[in-house]
């Protein structure tokens, strides 16, 4: 036990050097360029980020988005669940729905954005709907997936009783889905933030809110010490919810472990 927690303690020192190698090659790259519009100086950037959370607008910003990404993530969660259901119960449903997983998967989201865009006016809907487009396949897959790696035996007994009645699916089969369930929850939180960040990125609208019209104006105006401020305070949020994702993905796993 001693020698893990000395382990655990030289592996956190690694992951602060690492962090501190990210400061010192920026710090040497600013002093290089010495060009506050190539790489901005760590106390430019820390101006910036003091004048950010000084105003209200980007916790507007921010606040907006993660509402969109929010919602896009419960939508995802309930069609994910009854879609999956029924592909993991039936074939020609899993079959039938392939097509429309792969093209969701595998076409660039920038085509969605320019195609969803240039079909929905309402700017919110649509980015509500790309990130949607992204994170279903997650959750549909994690519940498609738990249910086919449901033990044999376990199937078995479910068949005697009746395989799809209300207690087979809700008291014993969408239970044992949910390792599989949070484990795409948890990666989609995110990948639905990056997502709606791009999507408001490359509209660059002033019509809709968030994180990304924030770097659009930062790059469009020439505020690099603005844009890297806010994609520090970026970074900020995503450690904070890392770590919190970490935390309850392991009560999660001694839950269903032990």
């Amino acid at each position: 036990m001693k020698n893990t927690k000395l382990k655990n303690r030289y592996y956190f020192l690694y992951e602060w050097l690492g962090i501190l190698a990210i400061f010192l090659i920026w710090l040497i790259s600013s002093t290089i360029a010495n060009n506050s519009y190539v790489i901005p100086s760590i106390l430019d950037t820390f101006n910036a980020f003091i004048e950010l959370i000084g105003e209200s607008s980007t916790y507007t910003a921010f606040g907006y988005t993660f509402y969109r990404t929010i919602v896009a993530i419960l939508i995802s969660i309930i069609l994910g669940i009854f879609l999956g259901l029924l592909s993991g119960l039936f074939l020609g449903s899993r079959k039938f729905l392939k097509p429309f997983i792969n093209l969701m998967r595998f076409v660039p989201v920038p085509c969605f954005i320019f195609i969803i865009f240039g079909l929905i006016y309402n700017l919110e809907i649509g980015s509500i709907l790309i990130s949607f487009i992204v994170i279903f396949p997650l959750i549909y897959e994690s519940i498609v997936g738990g249910i086919i790696n449901i033990d044999d035996d376990i199937k078995l007994s479910l068949r005697l009783e009746g395989l799809y009645n209300f207690n087979s699916i809700f008291k014993v089969i969408l239970p044992l889905t949910f390792p599989y369930l949070n484990v795409a929850i948890i990666n989609s939180i995110g990948m639905g933030i990056k997502i709606s960040v791009m999507s408001e990125i490359i509209l660059g609208s002033s019509r809709i809110w968030g994180i990304g019209r924030l770097i659009y104006v930062a790059n469009s105006t020439g505020n690099f010490p603005m844009l890297f401020a806010i994609i520090f305070i970026i970074i900020i949020i995503f450690v904070i919810i890392d770590s919190v994702l970490v935390i309850f993905k392991r009560k999660i796993d001694d839950k269903y472990i032990y």
